[in-house]
């Protein structure tokens, strides 16, 4: 344990740049170092004071000693139960550490077995999407031959010959069936042909043809069956494998969790269990050393003096408790990641956390909420948003760890407002083109009232337009399919990404409760010798012997009487007085780690849920925003398939002279249901959009300044 705070002193005092304190001072002395040092420190310079003061009370007992000529003392009895302690804590410590050992390794295996679940299904789900796929191409494809053969059959029986059903609309796919078909006899394929393509040795009537082609049927009918009995049966046994394997996952899950907690168990209880031990052999050594010297005092001084020591070594023993457990290793490495901000950094107050570039980021956060309420693409930057604060929370680990920050690092961000702009423009210039060609229309539509004379000409500027349409439709389509790409995987990563940060949170608090735990545990022994009323015990105590009993009850040792009466004794200490005064502050430090720790924990509460409110809006917005990106893609193939109808009719209508009125009327209440909002709402449409791409580029530019 001494090895172990001769490094950790070391390591602070590096971290923290402090010297050693030689002499207790003011929590002053100490302003800018970090808390945990300074009550380290403070104990240490405590002990050191209370060690001074018993050499010297040890000299004023020496010399009272030689007045003494008696003894009686009996500790062997005490020697033999610490000895048996420090055995049975051994033990336990040992017990501990395979445990932790093997904790270890279950949480590994744990771990690879959730991944092996994950990649089994992600596995199991490709082939099933490409079975499915091949499932419906075959499907399709037997059921259109079936219908050929149904149709073929028939007109057979009803006399039509083989040249004449080549020339039927399934008259190419009847061939094409019967040259890949799978005949028991090839005789019969021959056949079949020879009376198709009427040529050959020998043509046979259609009589036994319709027998074949009969078979035929009847076999793709029976394969077809087959076929979907066998896909119903992969999709039920994919289903009971991916409920299994999920169920795999959230056992592997269940586990981790299970064992995690059980590591944070396990580390307090190595912690504990050493200190015991360190505690109990001390102990031991010095009731050795007393049994030694007892034989040389005497009564009622050397009572006096053996309880002083004990005060005494009480006193020491939960000072160097706390400082061992505040300087232990394993306590250290809890305390470097549960407070980094405050071993690294020197700040105001104790674990205070600052965020030094988030101000221009914040400023671009707000105009992109402010953008969010009005625009029709709130799902996408909302998106944005949530990435942003995902940057956010990198950069403040970043910097609670002391790493530099540089500029920049929002390109995710700033491209996905390039991506935004871009279609900003190609909406307006959607909008462009569409508000003159709508005025353009009802123009053109006013002249073909008045005559039929210059019908052919708008006839054919019509099928050019509704041509240009189509082809503006079919960009507006892909643009929208590209959109819902990156909205997945832009849905993907947010995922991920919100995975990471619950882990992170996980071990966080981890962290955090065992930090509290420590300080706690170093507290309550310094509390146990200067406030005993405050002295929360272990549950189970020991039940003293009948002598322990005795000599707690205030038995002396038995002094014999001389014969002649000893001179008087020399000058000696007083009563024992504890530094409770400066173990008070010493214990207000404490107080403020814990309640640091514990607001820490808190509020790490209070982000994850936040974090996780905003990850199922975000979800349930992105949902939102793909449905109606889908529903775009199915409006906008129904408006192709309409303008391809009109242009058909188009064509039509030059030979349709009579009907050319009833057309133009009908095409005009199109119009106005298709430009009608466009023509209205045009400057309002295209002043919102200027605003809103002026909005994203001013957030860019904050970002492009932006540290990371």
């Amino acid at each position: 344990m001494a090895c172990f705070a001769m490094r950790a002193a070391i390591f602070f005092s590096a971290l923290c740049g402090m010297g050693t304190a030689t002499r207790l001072g003011s929590t002053s002395d100490f302003k800018g170092a970090n808390p945990i040092r300074k009550v380290v420190t403070l104990m240490q310079n405590m002990q050191k004071e209370i060690e001074e003061t018993g050499k010297k009370e040890k000299e004023l007992f020496d010399k009272f000693m030689c007045y003494c000529s008696n003894n009686n003392g009996a500790l062997a009895k005490s020697i033999e139960d610490g000895k048996a302690k420090i055995d049975e804590l051994t033990a336990k410590l040992k017990s501990d550490e395979a445990e932790k050992s093997q904790n270890s390794q279950d949480l590994i295996q744990h771990k690879k077995d959730r991944e092996a679940a994950a990649a089994d299904l992600a596995e199991a789900t490709t082939i099933r999407e490409k079975e499915s796929s091949e499932f419906d191409a075959m499907k399709a494809d037997s059921e259109t031959n079936i219908k050929a053969m149904a149709g073929a059959i028939p007109a057979l029986e009803k006399g039509m010959g083989g040249a004449s059903l080549l020339q039927t609309v399934d008259g190419d796919r009847l061939k094409h069936i019967v040259e890949v078909f799978s005949f028991d006899e090839e005789m019969d394929r021959k056949n079949v042909m020879n009376f198709l393509q009427q040529s050959g040795d020998y043509v046979p009537q259609s009589g036994q043809i319709v027998g074949i082609l009969k078979q035929m049927k009847e076999s793709m009918e029976a394969n077809l069956a087959n076929a979907v009995k066998d896909e119903e049966s992969a999709v039920k046994g994919f289903a009971e494998l991916k409920a299994s394997k999920e169920s795999e996952q959230e056992l592997a899950t269940e586990a981790i969790e299970t064992k995690q907690t059980r590591a944070g168990e396990l580390a307090v209880s190595v912690v504990q269990t050493a200190d015991d031990i360190e505690d109990t052999t001390k102990e031991v050594a010095d009731t050795e050393q007393f049994a030694k010297t007892l034989e040389q005092e005497c009564g009622t001084k050397e009572k006096e003096w053996a309880e002083r020591e004990k005060l005494r070594a009480e006193e020491i023993a939960a000072i160097s408790d706390a400082i061992g457990m505040l300087n232990d290793d394993d306590a250290l490495d809890v305390f470097k990641k549960a407070m980094p901000s405050a071993l690294i950094q020197e700040k105001a107050g104790f674990l205070q956390r600052s965020y030094v570039s988030a101000s221009p980021v914040q400023k671009a956060q707000a105009i992109l909420s402010r953008v969010a309420v009005k625009s029709p693409h709130r799902g996408t930057i909302k998106l944005m948003l949530f990435s942003l604060r995902s940057k956010l929370k990198v950069h403040s680990k970043r910097l609670s760890r002391g790493e530099s920050v540089m500029s920049g690092g929002f390109d995710e961000v700033t491209k996905m407002v390039d991506d935004m702009v871009e279609v900003e423009g190609k909406e307006q210039d959607a909008d462009n083109k569409k508000q003159p060609w709508c005025n353009g229309e009802f123009e053109k539509a006013d002249r073909e009232e008045k005559g039929e004379k210059t019908e052919i000409e708008k006839l054919n500027a019509e099928v050019q337009q509704e041509a240009d349409e189509i082809a503006a439709i079919n960009e507006e389509i892909v643009a929208l399919k590209a959109e819902i790409m990156e909205l997945d995987k832009a849905v993907v990563e947010a995922t991920e990404q919100r995975k990471e940060e619950h882990e992170d949170y996980v071990e966080g608090m981890q962290l955090s409760s065992t930090a509290t735990e420590l300080v706690k545990k170093a507290k309550n022994r310094l509390q146990k010798f200067y406030n005993p009323t405050l002295y929360k015990a272990p549950p189970v105590k020991k039940e003293m012997s009948m002598e322990e009993k005795i000599l707690e009850a205030g038995g002396s040792f038995v002094q014999k009487r001389a014969d002649v009466a000893p001179p008087p004794p020399p000058e000696t200490f007083g009563a024992y007085e504890k530094s409770s005064e400066k173990s008070a502050g010493v214990l207000g430090l404490m107080d403020m780690i814990v309640k640091e720790l514990e607001d820490d924990m808190k509020e790490m509460e209070y982000e994850e849920k936040t974090a996780q409110k905003d990850y199922e809006e975000l979800m349930t917005e992105s949902g939102e925003t793909r449905a109606q990106k889908v529903k775009g893609i199915t409006d906008k193939e129904g408006a192709k398939a309409t303008l391809g109808t009109k242009k058909m009719q188009s064509q039509e209508k030059e030979k349709q002279d009579e009907e050319d009125v009833f057309s133009i009327n009908k095409y005009e209440g199109v119009l106005h249901g298709d430009c009608d909002f466009i023509l209205e709402n045009f400057d309002a449409r295209k002043e919102a959009r200027g605003q809103e791409v002026e909005s994203l580029k001013n957030a860019k530019a904050i970002l492009a300044g932006a540290k990371m």
